[in-house]
């Protein structure tokens, strides 16, 4: 019995370290653990929907805030108010190549301002809320930020992407 319990040890030693020798295949930090981080960050955040790559047809939800080719993202996440006359809304899309970040950053703000366009119909009080937003980008993420305390969301990930 110790025969065997010290092969199975040394077995599960052998995996775990050729395991650690694996090349990392992404610098992208987890999208559900940073989703989670910024929206903490906010406390007047309302009720949130979540979308994203690990999602069914993450090109298809993809294709809602972005018109990029979903074949340049490594991952994303869409974070967005279950109340539709609300702006709140976060995106973080982490591209393959960092040469790509730039295009991201256009999409999201064209995505912006396609939801200007939409909520001064509807729900003009959220205007000035949009128009607060931010989108920029830190290295190989593009970032969408709408709501009370962009600040804090924006520091948030700044520290969590370091």
């Amino acid at each position: 019995m110790k025969k065997i319990l010290s092969m199975i040890l040394i077995f599960s030693t052998a995996l775990m370290l050729l395991s650690g020798c694996g090349q990392q295949t992404s610098d992208t930090v987890s999208m559900y653990d940073l989703r989670q981080t910024m929206e903490a960050a906010d406390s007047s955040l309302p009720e949130m929907l979540c979308a994203s790559n690990s999602d069914d047809d993450p090109d298809e939800k993809f294709a809602n805030v972005s018109d990029m080719d979903y074949k340049k993202v490594e991952s994303f996440f869409i974070s967005y108010a279950k109340e539709g006359g609300k702006a709140d809304e976060i995106v973080v899309i982490a591209v393959k190549d960092k040469n790509d970040v730039d295009e991201a950053v256009k999409s999201l703000e064209s995505h912006r301002e396609d939801r200007k366009k939409l909520l001064e119909q509807y729900e003009p009080e959220q205007v000035k809320r949009i128009e607060d937003g931010v989108v920029f980008s830190q290295g190989q993420y593009a970032v969408l930020i709408i709501c009370d305390d962009v600040s804090a969301v924006r520091s948030t990930f700044e520290k969590a992407v370091k």
